[in-house]
């Protein structure tokens, strides 16, 4: 069994931390086995996923509020001031001093534009369109010398019952959308596309996750636990998984879905 794409840690780190070297076979798979399932586990103690993916029109009920929150962030969201927008080399460049790298945009990614002037929108990043003070585009732009209070943000579309919101309308953050007509009352109703979660797992999530595979590790060795044979080694299920959700939420309470 191969790790999975949005694993909270990697082979290479939990062979590290239990001291142990790849070998490319049974011993990985095993170890990638229960990297996977400790995985799992956080993400169902937190009610929610983690690793960051694209949800395309993910829906949910209208509640009549004006603001309504993602079920899985953060969503890439800043808001930047003194944009200079070039339309011969489709870029817009920053000069706050942060970075369009560690903010975490990366090529190929569309990227919505709100509150510009000129150039609001859905725009797609260039193949190696990232620098730190500069996005690239493959679309075409229209020159803005200086553009203030800009959303740059990872959500791609907002529908409302069966028609699209135009993107001045409504403001993208982490955590939520800000609609200030409000989202009307409906059965799953509204319907968004949006690239949310972790591109980097924060230190804290990875260390619970690589704390979870070596007790799994260090109990399956002593063959005191439940376990499903894997070759001549065994996958482990966790016996005292109620104990252990319950450690998760409170080591990890300030990253928990909470559904209302």
């Amino acid at each position: 069994m191969a790790i999975d794409t949005y694993a909270l840690t990697t082979l290479a780190a939990a062979n590290t931390y239990l001291g142990l070297t790849a070998d490319g076979g049974v011993v990985d798979a095993y170890i990638e086995t229960l990297i996977n399932r400790a995985s799992d586990i956080i993400e169902s103690a937190l009610n929610r996923l983690l690793k960051a993916r694209l949800y395309v029109k993910k829906r949910i009920s209208g509640n009549g509020q004006e603001t309504l929150y993602f079920e899985q962030y953060p969503v890439l969201a800043i808001n930047l001031d003194n944009l200079a927008w070039d339309s011969v080399g489709k870029t817009v460049t920053r000069n706050d001093g942060g970075s369009f790298v560690i903010d975490g945009f990366a090529a190929a990614d569309k990227v919505l534009v709100q509150n510009s002037e000129e150039n609001s929108g859905l725009l797609t990043i260039a193949a190696l369109g990232v620098a730190a003070l500069v996005l690239t585009f493959t679309d075409v732009i229209v020159d803005d010398a200086v553009d203030d209070n800009v959303i740059l943000s990872h959500c791609r579309e907002l529908w409302i019952n069966d028609s699209v919101v135009d993107g001045d309308d409504y403001e993208v953050n982490e955590d939520h959308i800000y609609y200030k007509c409000g989202f009307s009352v409906g059965h799953m109703n509204i319907r968004r596309t949006y690239y949310g979660g972790y591109i980097t797992i924060p230190d804290d999530i990875e260390a619970k996750c690589l704390e979870l595979v070596k007790s799994a590790y260090d109990k399956d060795k002593n063959k005191d636990i439940k376990s499903e044979k894997l070759g001549p080694y065994s996958v482990t299920f966790f016996d005292n998984r109620a104990e252990i959700v319950n450690q998760i939420r409170n080591e990890l309470s300030n990253y928990i879905n909470w559904v209302i």
